[in-house]
């Protein structure tokens, strides 16, 4: 009987780990529609500031959604840097290890093992998180469409993130369905055309009388 008892306790106590730890599969932050089906496990690229959010609520309380911006810094002077943990810098629990630092560096440059290059890096980065309201769930074929947050800027990592009505973290976007934005492809070719423009008056020889 006793052997059962701790037994049971033993379950009981590793179940309420399990509900408590912030799980990174159960909401997802898109980019389109079609996006996060292909779970590539890096980064999705966004030009815009339209999103769209799937994701389960946790019972009987509606959860809070938050969406968290992380600016690129190129040294170690940004608030989430190699000393700091994200979530203590946000205030939420600290017990939390996902995402890790060094995974956000390799999914923000891409590269070898981490993607496609993006012409980005950082060695840290500065963060904010954005209280969106009341997220009562979504599925894939009723998506919530949202306009991001702050001021959209290349390079920006935007992750999304679920408070119960406690204030306990509950879920996070994984990798595959975070955000990095880029330059939209008009942006691009402006840039084209003004790096040709000035390639072509560099090469031109001034004549004065």
């Amino acid at each position: 009987m006793k052997r059962l008892l701790m037994g049971a306790a033993v379950i009981l106590a590793f179940s309420l780990v399990i509900a408590g730890a912030a799980k990174a599969d159960d909401i997802h932050l898109c980019a389109t529609a079609a996006a996060c089906t292909g779970n590539s496990g890096s980064l999705q690229f966004v030009s815009g500031t339209s999103v769209l959010m799937y994701g389960k609520v946790t019972s009987p309380t509606p959860d809070t959604l938050f969406i968290l911006v992380l600016t690129p810094v190129a040294d170690n002077s940004g608030s989430w840097n190699s000393g700091t943990n994200l979530w203590q810098v946000l205030g939420e629990s600290p017990t939390q290890t996902y995402p890790q630092l060094s995974a956000a560096i390799c999914n923000l440059a891409g590269g070898p093992g981490c993607g496609t290059p993006t012409g980005f890096s950082a060695q840290s980065f500065n963060v904010q998180d954005f209280n969106m309201g009341t997220f009562g769930g979504a599925t894939d074929t009723s998506p919530l469409s949202f306009t991001l947050p702050g001021t959209p800027t290349a390079g920006n990592i935007y992750m999304a993130f679920l408070e119960d009505a406690k204030g306990n973290l509950v879920a996070v976007s994984p990798w595959s369905s975070s955000l990095l934005n880029v330059p939209e492809p008009s942006s691009l070719v402006l840039l084209g055309v003004g790096l040709l423009g000035l390639a072509g008056l560099a090469g031109r020889k001034v004549i004065t009388a």
